[in-house]
């Protein structure tokens, strides 16, 4: 056995030295430049109360990897660069340590702009750094002093922020990613200006989950490499030069130690801030780090968690592209996996072969699908496995776990993205006048209305079809679309396609839930039309008043399965019926009646003599003669309409008048947002539950689970190419946080 794994092993490396070689490499990556902004203002002392900011920073600080620069700043009424920027190393490390123990919640008013502003110092395009911004607040932008006319000062700051501070950000390429403490937080404005620079938002509904909140920030600021870990179990290769183990450790938990191969334990009191081992313990975590580490089968003896994780220092790495950190409802994503060896992509056959590569998706509600990405025997040429998930549309945060499994080697990576939703569409329907009124509203004021588009698809009861600009109406505030069932009764199918643009130039695309409405609408406030009151009991018996004896004028319509569209209409000109006077009514005598039945022995019935042959030939041919004219008939209309019909241009592939031509191309109405990739890819269905937004379901693209069968989406109209957009694909975005002086 040890000597297969040795064999593996020295395969495992002359394929990886043969790749190297082989493959052009790539220019290396810009270090990372991480500016760590935290909000220190009064109403932190509610919303963090043991401060668990301090031990957060502590995490960033270790796992800041060197070649790195880095610097901290804090802002309440001012702001105070805590740690100047400067390069990592151990010496900057015990620094930040040192002066994050001055964190508080001491801070007046909420200076998010001006934080903004002066940690945009040396943020550059030509800098030599990637560069990231982690941003953490628990309420919105307050800087009104007494007397002052606080909405006109706090807009004046949010408008300086997207005209002058973010529009820096943007242009250097640097992410600003936001964290929320606590609802309190200006959700709104954090989302946009994650938006605007493309960086992650993010929330922690209580300061216990600060922490892994800001590990969250962090895997997309700094690119880290990580072997999967199961059960605190983890294998280390040898191309492995340093590991960094980090595990949390709960209230009255056990000491955490690290068991290597050889079976040899490595504690807390073994490690040197300068040797081979360096330890961090905080108050809810421990981080240790190994140079030059066993290779085989590790163990930490510790507390279980499942965001216990091993970041690695390697040449083998595992690459993910096109997963952007902001997702938006039924915009695909396209998803590229490769393995580097010494940023080359690897693309040896014999290596691929026995690799497994997987992705696993967790949605916003918790449930989670995988699927297994490689193929033995049909391996990418070039060496990228690529994978497609379309439809994603619950709100919330996603997280993304990619492993490369190999005979002697394993990589993971876990990255989050937040799926956001600028606009939302509601649905409006008038009964009264027998129309639909549908909305596309911004949920902030960062959409420039006046370059953002949607695009609504219309498909009739006769299986026609158009496409269909909605216009903004600016005393609204909302893209309108009249409804009303112009081509007959029965049902419409509505899809919406988005391209929103963002004030700041940030563009995003989205597609809501499909709308089915049903015409003729239902009032259901309507009063119901009461039967006349029955004389007695045995007069009610007596009348039928199932359907099929009520003339079909006076059935009234049912109820389809969406209350919210469907109203009843009343026929307020029809004239009411006048009144006839009543009739004696003679109310006779059931119960003798009954008994005069009892006593009655009825006579034997008589057969009837059978009706002559020659009749029923007659009623035969009569019948033949009127369906077959009918059918004739019937055939003769269908021909003529279907010939009109040819000679029409099909209604599907015209605009309506009110669209320029001019404005949209054929471009506009390519692709489609709702087709699958593959056979094999599986949806994960939202529970009924969950709450509707514009997205409603949340679907996966991913299989192997159990728990997540097919579930292909049924609606006809979505299944039809044409509405993308030109643009690049892409569907947005304090706090009382001060003291007394702030509202709550």
């Amino acid at each position: 056995m040890m000597i297969n794994r040795w064999l593996s092993g020295v395969m495992f490396v002359s394929l990886l030295s043969f790749c190297a070689v082989s493959s052009a490499a790539e220019s290396p990556a810009k270090p990372s430049d991480v500016r760590i902004i935290i909000d220190i203002s009064g109403s932190m002392k509610e919303t963090d109360p043991e401060n668990l900011r301090i031990p957060a920073l502590n995490l960033l600080v270790e796992l800041l990897p060197d070649q790195s620069q880095a610097g901290v700043w804090t802002f309440g009424r001012y702001v105070n660069m805590l740690v100047p920027l400067a390069a990592v190393n151990q010496s900057w490390r015990d620094a930040a340590k040192e002066q994050g123990k001055s964190v508080n919640s001491v801070g007046l008013h909420t200076n998010l702009t001006e934080a903004l502003a002066k940690a945009s110092w040396k943020v550059a395009a030509d800098s030599g750094f990637n560069h990231s911004v982690i941003l953490l607040t628990d309420g919105k932008i307050d800087m009104a002093e007494a007397g002052q006319n606080a909405e006109q000062v706090n807009s004046a700051e949010r408008t300086r922020l997207f005209n002058e501070v973010l529009p820096v950000y943007a242009a250097a390429g640097a992410r600003i990613h936001t964290l929320a403490l606590s609802d309190g937080a200006d959700k709104s404005l954090l989302q946009q200006i994650s938006l605007e620079t493309g960086g992650l938002f993010l929330q922690a509904s209580s300061a216990d989950e600060l922490l892994k909140a800001f590990l969250k920030a962090f895997d997309r600021a700094v690119p880290v490499e990580q072997v999967p870990m199961d059960d605190n179990r983890f294998d280390i290769d040898a191309s492995v030069k340093e590991f960094t183990a980090l595990i949390f450790r709960k209230g009255g938990g056990k000491e955490t130690r690290l068991i290597q191969p050889d079976g040899s334990v490595i504690t807390y009191a073994d490690a040197q801030p300068e040797g081979a081992v360096r330890w961090h313990q905080d108050v809810n975590f421990d981080l240790i780090t190994v140079q030059s580490p066993q290779t085989g089968s590790w163990v930490a003896d510790a507390d279980l968690d499942p965001d216990n994780r091993v970041q690695i220092l390697s040449d083998l790495t595992l690459n993910v592209e096109g997963l952007p950190v902001s997702l938006f409802s039924g915009n695909p994503l396209e998803l590229e996996i490769a393995l580097k060896n010494a940023g080359s992509i690897v693309a040896e056959d014999a290596l691929l072969r026995l690799t497994d590569i997987s992705l696993k998706v967790t949605a916003p509600d918790g449930r989670s699908g995988s699927k297994l990405l490689s193929d033995p025997e049909n391996l990418p040429t070039d060496g990228i496995f690529r994978e497609a998930l379309t439809r994603l549309s619950q709100v919330g945060e996603y997280r993304f776990e990619i492993n490369a499994i190999g005979r002697t080697f394993q990589r993971r990576q876990v990255l989050s993205s937040t799926l956001m939703e600028p606009l939302r569409v509601e649905i409006l329907p008038q009964p009264a006048e027998q129309k639909v009124e549908i909305r596309v509203i911004p949920e902030g004021a960062n959409v420039d209305s006046g370059l953002s588009r949607v695009i609504a698809k219309i498909s009739s009861p006769d299986e026609s079809s158009i496409i269909q600009s909605m216009e903004f109406d600016a005393a609204q505030q909302a893209w309108i679309l009249e409804l009303r069932a112009d081509k007959g009764p029965g049902a419409y199918d509505i899809v919406l396609n988005i391209r929103g643009v963002s004030k700041g130039g940030a563009t995003f695309k989205s597609k809501p839930d499909d709308i089915r409405v049903e015409f003729p609408l239902i009032d259901p406030d309507a009063p119901a039309v009461a039967a006349p009151a029955a004389e007695s009991d045995a007069e009610s018996a007596a009348v039928d008043v199932s359907p099929q004896n009520i003339p079909e004028s006076e059935q009234m319509p049912e109820t389809g399965p969406d209350a919210s569209i469907q109203t009843q209409v009343v026929d307020e000109e029809k004239p009411a019926p006048a009144e006839e006077p009543a009739a004696e009514v003679i109310k006779p005598d059931l119960a003798k009646r009954f008994a005069e039945q009892e006593d009655v022995v009825e006579p034997p019935v008589k057969e009837e003599e059978g009706i002559a042959w020659w009749v029923y030939l007659l009623l035969a041919l009569g019948n033949l003669a009127v369906f077959g004219g009918a059918g004739y008939w019937w055939f003769m209309k269908r021909r003529q309409s279907s010939a009109a019909s040819a000679a029409a241009p099909a209604s599907h592939d015209r605009l309506p008048d009110d669209l320029p031509h001019d404005d949209l191309t054929d471009d506009d109405f390519a692709g489609d947002f709702d087709a699958f990739d593959g056979e094999s890819e599986e949806e994960i269905p939202l529970p009924s539950s969950a709450p509707s937004s514009m997205g409603g379901d949340t679907d996966i693209n991913v299989s192997l689970d159990d728990d997540f069968d097919i579930d292909p989406d049924e609606n006809p109209v979505a299944d039809d190419d044409w509405g993308e957009f030109d643009a690049d694909n892409e569907s947005s975005s304090g706090s009382p946080d001060d003291d007394e002086n702030k509202p709550a």
